[in-house]
């Protein structure tokens, strides 16, 4: 038999910084404990990231983790896993341990984490403790420590149900957290029991094969062998594109999801300016690229999830728990964007049974500088799944190899680039081409009023505008006469009421043009 335990990849890959939660199924929790859960051997393919190595325990713990990191086994498969540093101890520390009785509450047996790991966190500070989750019951909490004068920090979490339950704990210096959580989580992700020693743990993850984008080649993407996979690179406008995969069991009682094209690519936010032109919420405004903007108030993170998502495509659930990340902000072109990021989970009652679910998500939302409260948001992240309770376990650690493994096709990227090139110098022309017309309309419109005007100047002096034919030159003279003759070159006028030039026998007379 071969069996397996995965921690609920998905909130490694949503949760940041000291204190994020992540969570365990049930499933996952009992293997670990002695459940026996049969699998076919080739259900499991051990993938390795570059520069990584494998622990194999005699009990059949296997620990795959970056190379120079140190793994020692526990009893009961429990396992310590370190960073080791110049002077022999410990950078970076993972701890597991399977417990079969826990005497009390979740949130106990993380308080006494210096109790049952005194080796490993010696004289260990736990804050923050918190339930995230009461059936399984879920606590986490953060800790510090400071051996040898050096500071480290971290989480804590325990995983209970029934009295059994998994302890687990990750630790780094302070000044090494910012990079050292994302690994720790990744060993935490991939460590399973091969079962040669009798441990069990969740259902075996079945082997992943290479799935590309049928629509327009745009990405790659590893997908469980066996299931029903649909999606790829729905386009909507050449800058609106939603990529979609969606994942079904042989059985369709479980599905993993990376993004969904239902989500549009860009929400417009509603404005008191953008109301008096017609446009309020609920409907739709188009953008200079021909994408179709629904107008809808920002939703960050969860609230989007559990406001329109989860209504509109999963229908009623129960036992939410959302737990949003701290506000990031950034910059694009010059612009301040806002980043918020959570994750959540959730029960869904269906025709055929209790399905257990949970997806991360993270919005960006760019203000706008010109129409106060207004601008533009999207959908930056989501993935998400839905699966039989028992499956849960499998169905994540799924969903986090499809998410690590997506690749945009580096050739698809340049074609985006170069349409929205075009597109953007389509728009820019346009737009100039606009300016450019209503410039000349006011300026024809501007020079004839300036000519009425004139006109009406002229009139109202008793004046007239004459010009000579053969210079070019213009000149204004008393009005009254309906014809005019210069006299030699002088600047001398004569006016008639007839076209016979006066007699003027020493000079020669010149017939003016009457100007307008």
């Amino acid at each position: 038999m071969r069996h397996q335990h995965r921690i609920a990849p998905i909130y490694f890959a949503a949760c940041l910084a000291t204190g994020a939660s992540f969570l365990i199924s049930s499933a996952g929790a009992r293997g670990v404990c002695g459940a026996q859960l049969q699998a076919s051997p080739q259900q499991v393919r051990l993938e390795i990231p570059a520069g990584w190595t494998v622990f194999r325990g005699p009990s059949g713990l296997i620990v795959p983790h970056p190379a120079g990191w140190k793994v020692r086994e526990r009893a009961d498969g429990g396992f310590t896993a370190f960073r080791p540093g110049q002077d022999g101890g410990a950078l970076a520390v993972i701890f597991v341990q399977p417990i079969v009785k826990i005497e009390g509450r979740a949130a106990g047996a993380v308080q006494g984490l210096g109790q049952i790991a005194p080796d490993d966190f010696p004289s260990v500070q736990v804050a923050k403790v918190r339930l995230v989750s009461n059936a399984p019951e879920v606590a986490v909490g953060e800790l510090s420590l400071t051996p040898k004068a050096t500071k480290f920090v971290g989480t804590v979490m325990c995983f209970k149900e029934d009295q059994q339950g998994v302890l687990y704990a990750i630790a780094s210096t302070s000044d090494t957290w910012a990079q050292a959580e994302a690994v720790m989580k990744q060993v935490l992700s991939r460590f399973f029991y091969s079962g040669r020693g009798g441990q069990a743990g969740a259902s075996a993850v079945p082997a992943m094969a290479i799935w590309r984008d049928p629509l327009e080649g745009a990405f790659t993407c590893p997908v469980p062998q066996g299931w029903k996979i649909e999606g790829g690179m729905r386009r909507f406008g050449v800058a609106d594109v939603r990529s979609e995969i969606l994942a079904t069991s042989p059985d369709g009682s479980s599905l993993a999801r990376v993004g969904d094209a239902f989500i549009a690519s860009l929400m417009s936010i509603p404005t008191q300016f953008g109301a008096q032109y017609g446009f309020y919420e609920g409907g739709v405004e188009t953008n200079g690229f021909g994408t179709k903007m629904p107008i809808m108030r920002y939703l960050p993170s969860t609230t989007f999830l559990t406001q329109v998502y989860l209504p509109q495509r999963v229908g009623q659930v129960g036992n939410v728990i959302a737990e949003d990340q701290p506000r990031k902000m950034g910059q694009s072109y010059g612009m301040s964007i806002f980043r918020d990021a959570g994750s959540i989970t959730f029960d869904a009652q269906t025709e055929t049974g209790l399905r257990k679910g949970g997806a991360f998500i993270q919005t960006m939302l760019m203000p706008s500088t010109a129409i106060p409260n207004g601008g533009t948001w999207s959908v930056e992240r989501f993935f998400g799944y839905i699966a039989e309770p028992k499956a849960e376990p499998m169905v994540r650690a799924i969903l986090t190899r499809m998410v690590e493994g997506y690749k945009l096709d580096p050739a698809w990227e340049a074609r985006q680039r170069e349409a929205m090139f075009k597109v953007n110098n389509s728009v820019r022309q346009a737009q100039q081409s606009t300016f450019d017309m209503i410039n000349q309309a006011y300026s024809d419109r501007s020079s004839s009023q300036d000519h009425i005007l004139e006109n009406w100047s002229r009139a109202y002096c008793g004046e007239v505008l004459i010009q000579d034919p053969a210079t070019g030159e213009r000149f204004e003279v008393p009005s009254g006469s309906n014809y005019y003759f210069r006299v030699g070159s002088d600047n001398t006028f004569v006016g008639t009421d007839t076209a016979t030039p006066p007699n003027s026998p020493n000079h020669w007379l010149t017939e003016m043009r009457i100007g307008n």
